[in-house]
Formats: C-alpha cells, sequence, structure tokens
C-alpha cells in the first residue's frame, strides 16, 4: 500500500511541473572573458534556428557586429538544438554545436570538435 501511495504522489508531481515552452528566440548575452561579451540576436531561419551578433560590449571588437555566429541549429525534442555549427570569433573558427533552452533566462551552448565528443559550453542569459 505504501508503494501505490508514493507511485500516486511522483506521478502527481512530475505532471504538475509545467513543461518549458522552447523558443529560444530573442537577443542573448554571452559569458564575460576578460572583461569582453557580445549579444546575439537568436531567430528562426527557415525550419533552423539561427544567430546574428548584434552588439559588443567591454571592448570587444565591433567589426563583428552583424556577423552570423550561430547557423542551422535544428530542433531535437521541446528544448533541445543540435547539428548546427558555432562561429568563433576570436579564432576565426566554425565548430559543431548544441544548444538547450534551461529556463527562459538561460540557453546553454556548445562548441564541439571530434565528433562532439569534446565540446566547450557557455551559459548565455537573455538580454534585458
Amino acid at each position: 500500500m505504501r508503494f501505490s501511495a508514493f507511485a500516486a504522489a511522483t506521478l502527481l508531481a512530475l505532471t504538475s511541473v509545467p513543461a518549458l515552452a522552447g523558443d529560444p528566440s530573442g537577443v542573448w548575452n554571452t559569458e564575460k572573458e576578460e572583461g569582453k561579451w557580445i549579444s546575439i540576436t537568436v531567430a528562426p531561419c527557415g525550419t533552423q534556428m539561427c544567430g546574428v551578433i548584434s552588439a559588443v560590449h567591454g571592448g570587444a571588437d565591433p567589426s563583428n557586429v552583424g556577423e552570423s555566429i550561430i547557423k542551422g541549429m535544428n530542433k531535437y525534442g521541446d528544448n533541445r538544438w543540435d547539428d548546427g555549427e558555432i562561429f568563433h570569433p576570436g579564432e576565426k573558427e566554425w565548430y559543431d554545436a548544441k544548444m538547450e533552452l534551461v529556463s527562459d533566462e538561460q540557453l546553454n551552448v556548445s562548441g564541439c570538435i571530434a565528433f562532439g565528443i569534446i565540446c566547450r559550453s557557455q551559459s548565455w542569459t537573455r538580454a534585458q
């Protein structure tokens, strides 16, 4: 009888958790590196998600504004995108990428090499 009550309580708790409406569209700020960060506008591009550098802060290179930084992100599930690419402006290099909308205010973005085995991730915050 205890197991039934526990199972029922667990099921009720799981079904009462609201689902996150997975839309990463908007302006996101990257993490600061050496006091510099960039703002990225993420928006649909056809059936995929893409991103463009919309502003630079803290002395970051202003010539990067308007450059594509995310391309080809395909939706996998409610809050995840994968199979895309991300550009690292400092290295002038494209990397395999994935991203996950953790909350309305947090987007985790990863650039990867070696077939996605080695990744560097950042937690971006939604610009206010």
